[in-house]
């Protein structure tokens, strides 16, 4: 049975108190440095994709990143036919409505003036949109749960959450914390995430809500605005401390208490090593972006030129602009190019072929449910999250016992 948020002494070692101002002054600097990704508002998108998909692995849920871009672009075309689609899996549904949960963590519930319970139970609903279980979802569960052991007991179960009675004013309380300002951001959002956790009002999606509610408390707290950091890749690599974190926070005694005191600096130190991480591989994909569309500037230049055209094309000519888009929107149509780009559908397809010629794109079959149209990828760009996941693996943590 976790205190209650409110009220609660949270007391920060010296140590512990310069390594937060540190890692603080890390995520306000990358904010306001001047980026090096060509296109801010596709560079987002592509975060927040990385940060969902990173998010939804931990929970065992996953699929490619080319079924879930797909998907989405299906999403954005008709959504009700998406939720029907056939070829699709069950998981890239569930990446993909992760996708939306956590811009709407990050819209909508950074925007109001104070986040509610019910809220909360709308984000845990719209993981399970049009699957088998979206029924059961959206509500607190009204049964005892447990994670590990077996189906039958919590005996030997590895953690055993409150019992369903005590959830409803635990998650008040949550909400009325997470609405408050905190002189401390990092330590907030890391209290909402433990905290959510601990409580583990559902019975399933506790970990990819619970994750989406570290941005809503970064941006509630306006120190990370315009993006998300992508503290669940920084976590999905490091699941023995995320774990330990985690248990460490939830100590044995009195709020004011040492064990209180040593269990929740443990769980925090967790999270300013994930979000230390988080930046310098925001960073490192604002460079690899930047890179990338160094090269294309030039494939393109180059196929031009062997079709008899300029090198370069008119500034703000559909081509240019699509390609701006590319990180955001890896997969597209032409249909969806033209509503994209806001010009007829035969400059949007014209831009789409020339991004082929220039090996820029890709093209996959018809996509299912969209009149024949073909699907046009950027593998490129659906690869970044690969490689930045296995780095990832190798940076090492100094993780106290608590």
């Amino acid at each position: 049975m976790p205190d209650l948020l409110l009220g609660r002494p949270v007391r920060l070692s010296k140590e512990l108190a310069a390594e937060v101002a540190e890692v603080e002054a890390l995520v306000r600097e990358l904010n306001a440095a001047e980026p090096t990704s060509p296109h801010l508002e596709s560079f987002a998108r592509f975060l927040l994709r990385s940060e969902a998909v990173a998010s939804s692995r931990i929970e065992g849920v996953v699929a490619s990143a080319r079924a879930i871009a797909l998907l989405e672009l299906m999403m954005g075309r008709k959504p009700g036919e998406a939720a029907s689609a056939k070829g699709i899996g069950e998981g890239a549904r569930e990446v993909v409505n992760n996708v939306l949960t956590l811009r709407e963590a990050v819209s909508t519930l950074t925007q109001t003036s104070a986040v509610t319970a019910d809220d909360i139970h709308a984000l845990q609903a719209a993981l399970f949109a049009g699957t088998e279980v979206s029924e059961l979802s959206g509500r607190p569960r009204d049964k005892q749960s447990w994670v590990g052991g077996d189906i039958t007991s919590p005996r030997n179960a590895e953690f055993v959450p409150p019992p369903p009675s005590a959830v409803p004013d635990l998650m008040d309380d949550l909400a009325a914390f997470l609405s408050k300002d905190h002189p401390h951001p990092l330590v907030h959002a890391a209290l909402v995430h433990a905290q959510f956790e601990t409580i583990h009002p559902y019975f399933d999606g506790n970990g990819r809500t619970g994750r989406a509610l570290i941005h809503t408390a970064l941006a509630r707290q306006r120190i990370a605005t315009g993006h998300v950091l992508p503290i669940s890749l920084s976590l999905l690599a490091h699941p023995a401390e995320y774990i330990a974190g985690l248990s460490a926070y939830r100590y044995v005694g009195a709020p004011d208490s040492t064990a209180a005191a040593e269990g929740t600096e443990a769980w925090i130190r967790v999270f300013l090593a994930a979000t230390r991480d988080a930046v310098e591989e925001a960073k490192r994909f604002t460079d690899e972006l930047a890179e990338m569309r160094f090269r294309w500037d030039h494939r393109l230049a180059d196929f031009r030129e062997s079709e008899g055209l300029r090198p370069q094309p008119r500034k703000g000519a559909a081509v240019l602009r699509c390609m701006e888009q590319l990180p955001g929107v890896p997969i597209v149509t032409a249909r969806a190019a033209e509503a994209l780009l806001g010009v007829t559908f035969p400059s949007a397809s014209g831009a789409l072929e020339e991004l082929v010629g220039a090996g820029i794109l890709t093209v996959k079959d018809p996509v299912k449910g969209e009149r024949g149209e073909r699907a046009f990828l950027a593998t490129e760009v659906l690869d970044l999250i690969n490689g930045a996941e296995r780095r990832l693996r190798y940076t090492r943590w100094d993780l106290p016992s608590g």
